[in-house]
């Protein structure tokens, strides 16, 4: 069965690259821990070296249900307290006594966000309050509590939290508190660690150009980062690969991964293996509505979004960073746990390149699930 489905996988995946993907690699968690590897296309387009099992991709904001694991690690240690203001740790930061420490891991803290100003600086290195003051520059608050709204600038905090809550690096703390006990070695917080880069496959991203019109809104296909000045407009894919630094995703989405290790991670934690289903509960419950242009989640939870894929509600993550584009999600029905990478992607989140992976990963789970 497992050849049958592995068969299947590669190829949808290689549908997948023939559709204008440069390279893709899937790992299937399967119940009884049977676990299935598949790739496609290329890590490197001018070297043209295939995209193997132990290339890392970058995840973007699949970074977050680490961290937020990471946080649900130290609060059931008794470390810090998930309905504490924050304003014990960050004094000078607006509304911060109305700010629970889950807020800043649940979209729900009103925060300003910073990722649609932000410049694109190859090379330069961002510290974390850095990225803070800018998003209070660029956006407005809102009110904590009130609403939904997705929040990179919670991360970063939350990411700042952890490292005043322990003394050490956002790095050493996922490491300790999610990557050893599950056995992830292949997994690395890129913004505060060293990892084999290389192995990181080069990412590509397209930005077509611009309508007669002008510039779209977001949901109409407009541009989701400040490209300019280091990426012109063309319809070809350019290698994007140095263009955002780790440190400016920090928290928010600095890790790179085998999708190996992403499937293995949610199998992990929807299996008790890093703490008590209250904790568990604390992330993937007490939900909110939630809808993004180019995305499957609809309810937000604590570093976990319910997502529809294959005519199923599943939980996990998505994320994207300039020509890197991922999908993680554990089905409860089946308890597979299935990830998918890709080293293309697009500002414009209704392109192929940015959202052509949602559709190739209800195949996949519905292969796996068959």
């Amino acid at each position: 069965m497992a050849s049958d489905v592995t068969t299947a996988i590669k190829d949808i995946l290689d549908d997948f690259v023939a559709k204008g993907i440069v390279g893709a690699s899937v790992a299937v968690v399967m119940p009884g821990d049977a676990l299935l590897t598949v790739c496609a296309g290329l890590a490197d387009r001018e070297r043209g070296n295939a995209v193997e099992p132990h290339h890392l991709f970058k995840n973007g904001s699949c970074t977050k249900t680490f961290v937020a694991a990471t946080l649900m690690r130290l609060a059931r240690a008794g470390v810090v307290p998930l309905d504490q203001p924050v304003a014990e740790w960050f004094p000078d930061l607006p509304k911060g006594g109305q700010i629970q420490v889950r807020q800043l891991v649940n979209h729900r803290s009103g925060l300003p966000e910073f990722e649609f100003d932000i410049p694109m600086m190859p090379g330069r290195v961002w510290a974390p309050q850095e990225i803070v003051d800018l998003a209070f520059r660029v956006r407005p608050q809102e009110e904590p509590g009130q609403r939904c709204s997705y929040s990179n600038t919670g991360y970063v905090l939350a990411g700042m939290l952890i490292e005043k809550l322990t003394g050490g690096t956002l790095a050493a703390q996922v490491r300790r508190q999610v990557l050893q006990p599950l056995g992830l070695a292949d997994s690395f917080s890129a913004a505060g660690e060293a990892f084999p880069e290389d192995r990181l496959v080069r990412g590509y991203y397209h930005r077509p150009p611009p309508p007669p019109g002008g510039p779209l809104p977001l949901e109409q296909g407009g541009e989701m980062w400040n490209m300019n000045g280091v990426l012109e407009p063309s319809d070809a894919l350019q290698d994007s690969t140095a263009l955002f630094p780790f440190s400016e995703a920090y928290a928010a989405g600095d890790m790179v991964a085998t999708p190996r290790d992403m499937a293995l991670f949610l199998d992990g934690l929807f299996g008790g293996r890093l703490f008590e289903p209250e904790w568990l509960q604390e992330m993937a419950e007490n939900r909110w509505p939630a809808g993004f242009p180019g995305t499957r989640m609809r309810e937000s939870g604590a570093g976990l979004f319910l997502s529809s894929y294959a005519g199923r509600m599943t939980l996990g993550h998505q994320g994207s960073l300039p020509g890197y584009v991922s999908v993680m999600q554990h089905d409860p029905a089946t308890g597979i746990s299935a990830a998918l990478v890709t080293n293309t992607g697009s500002g414009n989140r209704l392109s192929f390149q940015a959202s052509g992976l949602h559709g190739a990963f209800d195949e996949i789970l519905a292969a796996a699930s068959a």
